[in-house]
């Protein structure tokens, strides 16, 4: 993919992957215009030509199999000698001053973790339109924040200051919890990242589910942490980051952010009902 762009930006762009022959080639030629030094795609085992894709687009790829989003990310960081990694997901696209806007945040605010607001791609559906008055709402600029979801960009000596494996379900959640721990400054930059959301609504009850055995393992491992998780819920979800948007037209936020919230708590009591795993 690259061409003569002149001197690169010292940062590992690492992309984990399962399926994402639909994503994984816009995705790679966006994260190439921002000029990474490198591109690592670590793919869980994909069916589809998701490697071929990236591999004949020049990018790194790794095979770990089916690790688990969490160690799969742990092998991507272990595995790069830049000094910045940038964590980026198949169906996000970054406009082609994003890198370089969020590692000058980065250092100039002396952050550990920096991350990216985020927009829906819309598509005139109320799913996507629901995301994205989700994602306007929940992820704002912030001089510090004790969570740091993807997009983001970090410093790779904090990153393996992390001695403890992070879990398949919730990583992002459980990393930005050990930040916190160690005393690692987090924030959210400016810089504004675009992803293509779940059209369906089957899909996204599917990954709701999902976040509900995510947020259930976090407090199994963090159980001081129980009376914040639940609260995020059944209040923040469903009322905080739904109703304001009503206030500007967007009349089926609080629909969104009742299914969001219903689906989560449906997850989060499947996996009460499982045996958990620390």
């Amino acid at each position: 993919m690259r061409q003569d762009k002149g001197m690169p930006l010292p940062v590992s762009v690492q992309i984990c992957t399962l399926n994402e022959e639909s994503n994984i080639r816009d995705c790679l030629i966006a994260v190439d215009a921002n000029n990474p030094e490198e591109i690592i795609v670590i793919d869980g085992g994909s069916t589809d030509r998701t490697v071929e894709i990236a591999s004949d687009m020049g990018a790194r790829v790794l095979q770990p199999g089916k690790l688990g989003l969490g160690p799969s990310r742990q092998m991507g960081w272990s595995s790069t000698k830049c000094p910045y990694v940038a964590f980026v997901d198949a169906d996000d696209y970054l406009p082609s001053t994003w890198l370089e806007d969020m590692l000058k945040q980065l250092v100039d605010g002396e952050y550990e973790a920096l991350q990216s607001m985020v927009r829906a791609q819309l598509d005139g559906s109320w799913i996507a339109s629901g995301w994205d008055q989700y994602f306007r709402t929940s992820i704002r600029p912030a001089t510090a924040t004790n969570m740091v979801g993807r997009p983001a960009l970090f410093v790779v000596k904090s990153l393996r200051a992390v001695d403890i494996s992070l879990p398949s379900l919730d990583e992002d959640t459980h990393l930005s919890r050990f930040f916190e721990q160690l005393g690692f400054r987090q924030g959210v930059g400016s810089a504004i990242a675009f992803r293509k959301v779940e059209r369906s609504l089957g899909a996204n009850l599917r990954k709701w589910r999902s976040y509900g055995r995510g947020y259930r393992g976090f407090v199994v491992r963090h159980p001081e942490r129980r009376a914040a998780v639940i609260k995020h819920m059944i209040w923040t979800i469903p009322v905080q980051r739904s109703w304001p948007p009503v206030l500007q037209g967007y009349l089926r936020q609080p629909l969104f952010g009742f299914l969001m919230a219903f689906w989560i708590g449906v997850g989060w009591l499947e996996a009460r009902r499982r045996k958990p795993c620390r």
